[in-house]
């Protein structure tokens, strides 16, 4: 049972993750070149890498493999500037129950990428899911819908691009067959090239575009460690959630860790919501309106019914 245990911490993770993500994107860069975010990324994941270097001994991997595990890294990067983007116009929690369509998508890229069967039952919890983030728009006043539609066609972009790097990660990277058994350093060795590639993308992205530079800058200058502390807890959190996912992923079927992991994190991403808005609400800073939690509630409901039933 060490991935469910995994996929606890996972949830718990990414929910806390996520309320960060949604500080630092609205309250610190204002919702304007929130993709700056990325320049953080490159010294972080530089210090992971060589972190990992360090407790792991790295392995010897053929080259296409290397290549593919690099690939999956650049996938993130870019996946997390259509992330960035979506949080500016949504909040934690609305954010979370759209990226649980992530199930639906494995199962359509399972059957269609590798042949595996789609059941009536599993149709019907792919339903009950789709309806979740369809609630959320509808709750919305008429001015606040086309923001909620944007930010939710983003983040399942975003959850499509993190679907297929994990995908990938599991299924062609030569990882697919390792147990509680294997050597551990190899799936050490795949994460840490992953967090190179990411570590490359965000580089290279730097680099190109001057005015994220400059708008981190003048962020940091602005909030110092009140941005940086919370963003170094983030990145490192993030580390810990990618490399506890990933190990899930190969040591237990995809789609339920996928399916059980998601469901904790609604819940988790909820309950957070609201205790973070009454506590300490710079950081939870969710709408606290009836109306607004019963919606949510609704689609939590909605989305967990459907997870349960993916199972």
């Amino acid at each position: 049972m060490l991935w469910l245990v995994l996929v606890v911490c996972v949830a718990v993770g990414a929910s806390l993750g996520g309320f960060i993500d949604n500080y630092v994107t609205d309250v610190c860069f204002k919702g304007k070149k929130s993709q700056a975010q990325e320049l953080f990324g490159v010294p972080a994941c530089l210090a992971i890498c060589i972190t990992i270097a360090v407790i792991f001994p790295l392995q010897v991997v053929p080259l296409q493999v290397a290549g593919i595990l690099i690939f999956v890294g650049v996938l993130n990067s870019l996946s997390f500037l259509i992330y960035y983007k979506a949080l500016s116009a949504e909040n934690t929690t609305g954010a979370a129950i759209f990226i649980q369509l992530s199930p639906v998508l494995y199962f359509l890229f399972g059957w269609f990428l590798l042949g595996e069967h789609i059941s009536p039952i599993e149709i019907i919890a792919g339903f009950f899911i789709l309806m979740a983030p369809l609630v959320v728009i509808l709750s919305t006043s008429k001015r606040s819908k086309k923001m909620e539609i944007r930010a939710g066609i983003l983040l399942i972009l975003y959850s499509t691009i993190q679907v297929i790097a994990n995908i990938i990660f599991v299924k062609f990277s030569g990882l697919d067959e390792i147990t509680l058994n294997s050597e551990i350093n190899l799936f050490a060795t795949a994460f840490f090239l992953t967090m190179l590639g990411r570590f490359l993308s965000d580089f290279v992205l730097v680099c190109i575009f001057k005015s994220w530079r400059a708008k981190f800058r003048r962020v940091a200058k602005q909030f110092k460690h009140k941005l940086i502390i919370p963003m170094a807890i983030n990145e490192v959190m993030y580390a810990g959630v990618e490399f506890a996912l990933r190990f899930a992923l190969v040591i237990a079927p995809v789609a339920i860790v996928s399916v059980t992991a998601n469901a904790f994190e609604l819940i988790v991403t909820f309950v957070l919501g609201i205790i973070l808005s009454i506590i300490w609400p710079v950081f939870g800073r969710e709408k606290l309106k009836k109306r607004n939690i019963l919606a949510h509630l609704a689609a939590i409901l909605l989305a967990t019914v459907g997870i349960i039933l993916l199972q």
